[in-house]
């Protein structure tokens, strides 16, 4: 029995099984994309095989609790987290069994109290009839100010008891659910009928997501306790290490030391970070010449005109910003000032129609509208003007009216005709709205009248400010953020620290290492200024894109460096996130990609989730991140200093902290929009393939944590797993969105260059790590060694 108990309780076994389940969770979301969720669900998720690696995970981990029996105080948080996800398997189990989930549909006026009832699967089944019914009084939509694209729908009902005959009023939106008798209800969607005449709503319905899940508060009890125990097995492992001074024995000598600076090499660091910001904002601004004085001062007079675009208010400044990038793919058109730009758009209409400057998107486009191939820029008057570019563009609208995935040059179609459409809006006069409408916050606002020349709009904005317009304060600071630039900030600050942190690592220089550090907090302090920033000006946490998600993965970089380095007490993290925040701020600054402030919809608004879940998980990326450069460097020693054995062993053991702290984050966010899923849509896990990528990274830093405890792999080998592991965060983080183009968190862009990217980096990366594993096979053989890889 002991032996079986043994065998069953094995770290070998589970191990196995981590890796067995992710490449089971990575398979079903492969099917989800080619085959449909449902068949993803038959065939892997709820399919006999793996509810059965599921079982025998779950008694391994049994299994390995009542081996180490008695546990005594140094297993505590290890019993913590191993009973806990027991605990989930068990709330899993109650979900799964008797879970009562379905839809209500109502129309105004309408009462019912009956559901049709989901499977496990997600399939319709039997009718389920409610201990209460549900009359629909009315249903709302909010629009975003001055468009048609709804902030929030919500369902005002009555609730009748069929027992007690009580009833009472109530309101169910977006991320606000009623709870009643056990029973949840969420506001999924809607329905509308219209006049076909009128286009006039003559009727309105909600569609109500409910559900029952007996099992949902003891997960929820499993998550509270597993990221409890983790965070104590850190404590245990830390407090380890530092008794049996693995840390101390890394901080040794001259090549170590602490990269906080302190007295006048403190002070002279600070001076030099400030320097640099100086210098780098006032790049963003060059002052005009005088002689142009008056013509500037019209411009900015028309910069800080308040205009109503995209749901909100802002400066024509922003508008002007946005528009020449969505015409011409670049955020200025011969240098000119985008205000500069649109104004001759405005007042000279001719002339800018009949302007190369809409950018086409591809070289295929260019040849199938009839241009030379290496045609780049077409005018609005030559485009509009083509029965064989308003062709190709009817094609890309009827797929998209009949839900057909647009790719290739349908796709670059489609986005041309919002290019033309944007430039029209303007060569029309249509686009520029300031005049608000009284009495109506949520208007369309009006066009200005009259607008013949750009005195208009200087008369319109230096005058009496009109009721609806944002503060003077809220204008200047939106201009003012657009105007720093602080990702570009950021990373010329952080470039300079990595230069330092490179000299600094190579001369041993103490002074260096405190420039190093400084550079660091002054890149951080940027970074966090420019989120704050686009914080108050978005009136939300910026969270919502992917444009934001990298701010907050440069972010975290630098967050964890600064509170990690007093307690690792290595210059090695001052170097790696001075490297991976200035890659990471670069890329965020120069890729083109929509960097603008948009409408967040309904299922992300009004919840406090959205700032709890995306900072967490993000920060996870940005440690995990961290660790995979660490890894670089360990096999790049490998390779190129065999001799430096001393230097790959710190390197693994920081890549160790890292993938640990990691891991809890990774693991803490998942849980965390799992609960929000819970209050959003009923369910705390849909198998949705974002959530499953998530899993499936959490998993496999799992596996490479536990295989390296048991010394099932070395110290290259976990380099080199960890390299291969976060190419799931990138699949995660990017796969999921650009590569199956399914799921709730898709982007639906399956043609993306970003796929092309991916396949580059994996093929790469398998080279590298391939090189490494030859370097250090010759160096087991020239040391005589027989150490695991």
């Amino acid at each position: 029995m002991k032996r079986l108990l043994n065998q069953l309780a094995s770290l070998k076994l589970a191990v196995i099984l981590l890796v067995l389940l992710l490449i089971g969770l990575a398979a079903g979301t492969i099917i989800e994309s080619s085959r449909g969720a449902p068949v993803a669900a038959r065939t892997v998720y709820y399919a006999w095989w793996f509810l059965a690696l599921q079982g025998l995970f779950a008694l391994n981990l049994i299994a390995s609790i009542l081996s180490l029996a008695p546990w005594g105080k140094q297993r505590i948080g290890y019993l913590i987290t191993h009973t806990s996800i027991i605990v989930i398997f068990l709330g899993a189990g109650l979900t799964y069994f008797f879970k009562t989930e379905g839809q209500l549909g109502l129309w105004e006026g309408q009462s019912a109290g009956e559901i049709a009832a989901l499977d496990a699967n997600g399939q319709p089944s039997a009718a389920h009839e409610l201990p209460f019914l549900v009359k629909l009084d009315d249903f709302e939509v909010e629009n975003y100010p001055g468009t048609m694209r709804p902030s929030q729908f919500r369902s005002r009902i009555h609730v009748t008891d069929r027992e007690t005959k009580e009833t009472f009023a109530a309101e169910v939106w977006m991320n606000h659910p009623l709870h009643y008798r056990g029973y949840s209800l969420f506001q999924s969607s809607y329905q509308q009928d219209r006049d076909p005449q009128t286009n006039e709503v003559t009727r309105e319905a909600t569609v109500l997501s409910v559900s029952k899940d007996p099992g949902q508060n003891l997960v929820f009890v499993g998550y509270a306790f597993l990221v409890l125990g983790m965070i104590v097995v850190l404590g245990t492992r830390m407090a380890e290490a530092k008794k049996r001074g693995q840390l101390e024995r890394m901080l040794a000598g001259d090549d170590a030391g602490s990269a906080r600076p302190s007295g006048r090499a403190g002070k002279t660091a600070a001076a030099i970070a400030l320097a640099l910001f100086a210098s780098a904002g006032s790049a963003q601004a060059p002052a005009p010449a005088p002689a142009a004085m008056d013509g500037w001062a019209k411009v900015d007079a028309m910069r800080r005109l308040p205009v109503q675009h995209d749901g909100r208010t802002m400066p024509l400044d922003t508008l002007a910003r946005e528009a020449v990038w969505n015409v011409t793919g670049s955020y200025t058109w011969n240098g000119e000032d985008p205000v500069v730009t649109v104004a001759q758009w405005l007042f000279d209409p001719m002339r800018a129609a009949n302007t190369p400057l809409v950018q086409l998107g591809s070289p295929e486009l260019a040849v199938a509208v009839g241009l030379p191939g290496g045609t780049k820029y077409a005018s609005f008057a030559q485009l509009v003007s083509s029965q064989r570019v308003l062709g190709i563009m009817q094609q890309a609208r009827q797929a998209a009216m009949s839900d057909r995935p647009r790719t290739g040059v349908l796709a670059q179609a489609e986005k041309l005709e919002e290019r033309l459409v944007w430039m029209q809006g303007f060569l029309e006069k249509d686009k520029l709205r300031a005049i608000p409408v009284a009495g109506k916050p949520r208007a369309r606002w009006g066009v200005p009248q009259p607008m013949s020349t750009v005195d208009d709009l200087v008369a319109l904005s230096t005058g009496p400010r009109l009721d609806g317009w944002p503060s003077p304060q809220a204008i200047d600071r939106e201009i003012l953020y657009k105007k720093v630039r602080a990702t570009r900030v950021a990373w010329i600050i952080l470039l300079g620290a990595l230069v330092v942190s490179l000299v600094a690592w190579n001369r041993k220089s103490k002074l260096l290492e405190g420039l190093a550090f400084a550079g660091l907090l002054g890149g951080f302090a940027v970074m966090t200024w420019g989120i704050a920033m686009r914080w108050a000006v978005a009136g939300r946490i910026p969270a919502s894109n992917m444009y934001e998600s990298l701010l907050f993965l440069a972010w975290g970089v630098g967050l964890f460096a600064v509170v990690a380095l007093p307690v690792l007490r290595n210059r090695l993290v001052v170097l790696n996130a001075n490297a991976m925040a200035a890659l990471t701020m670069g890329l965020t600054d120069l890729l083109p990609i929509d960097r603008f402030i948009h409408p967040m919809p309904p299922v992300l608004s009004g919840t406090p989730w959205l700032a709890i879940h995306v900072p967490i998980i993000m920060i996870g990326y940005s440690v995990l991140a961290l660790g995979v450069v660490i890894a670089h460097m360990q096999i790049g020693f490998t390779i190129f200093a065999p001799r430096r054995t001393d230097l790959t062993v710190r390197m693994s053991d920081l890549n160790y902290w890292y993938m640990l702290v990691g891991s809890i984050l990774l693991i803490a966010g998942i849980l965390t929009g799992s609960v929000w899923a819970a209050s959003s849509w009923g369910r705390y896990w849909g198998w949705d393939p974002k959530e499953v990528w998530s899993l499936v990274a959490f998993l496999a830093y799992m596996a490479i944590v536990h295989g390296r405890f048991d010394k099932l792999i070395g110290q290259f080998g976990v380099a080199a797993l960890s390299i291969i592991a976060f190419q799931t965060i990138l699949m995660t983080y990017l796969g999921v969105n650009f590569v199956l183009g399914t799921g709730l968190h898709s982007y639906g862009m399956g043609d993306s260059p970003v796929v092309n990217w991916m396949i580059i980096v994996a093929l790469a990366e398998a080279a590298f790590v391939t090189w490494g594993f030859l370097a250090h096979r010759k160096q087991e053989q020239a040391l005589g060694t027989s150490t695991a890889a």
